[in-house]
C-alpha cells in the first residue's frame, strides 16, 4: 500500500512538471510607456547574446579539455583494450544558452514600463 502511494506521488510530480506557461502581453497604454518597452526589448536581445557567447565559450573550453585529456589519456594507453576507454570516457560538450533570467527581466521591464502580462499555465 504504501509502495502504491509513492508510486502516486511520484506520478503527479512528474505530471507537474510538464505544464506548461504561456505569456499574454498589453503594451503600456503611453508613448512613453511603448518607448520603454523598447529599450527593455534591446536590453533583452543583449542577455540572449551574452548568453550565447557565454555558452559557446564553455563549449569551446569543454572541447579543448577533453581533446587534451584524450590525448593524454592515449598517451597512456597500452594496449586496444585501454585506448578504447580512452574513447568511452571523453567528454560530451552539449552546452546550451540559458535565457530564463534574460526573459525574466524582459517580464519585469515590460510590466515596470506600465505593460500588462498575463500568465497562462497549460
Amino acid at each position: 500500500m504504501r509502495l502504491l502511494a509513492l508510486s502516486a506521488a511520484t506520478l503527479l510530480l512528474m505530471l507537474a512538471g510538464c505544464e506548461t506557461v504561456e505569456y499574454q502581453y498589453r503594451a503600456p497604454p503611453t508613448e512613453q510607456g511603448r518607448m520603454c518597452v523598447a529599450q527593455c526589448a534591446g536590453v533583452k536581445e543583449m542577455c540572449h547574446g551574452n548568453e550565447m557567447q557565454r555558452a559557446e565559450a564553455e563549449r569551446a573550453t569543454c572541447e579543448r579539455n577533453s581533446s587534451r585529456n584524450y590525448r593524454a589519456c592515449l598517451s597512456r594507453a597500452r594496449s586496444k583494450e585501454e585506448t578504447q576507454n580512452c574513447e568511452k570516457r571523453r567528454d560530451s560538450c552539449f552546452v546550451s544558452e540559458n535565457t530564463y533570467r534574460c526573459e525574466a527581466d524582459y517580464r519585469s521591464c515590460f510590466v515596470n514600463c506600465g505593460g500588462a502580462i498575463t500568465e497562462i499555465r497549460k
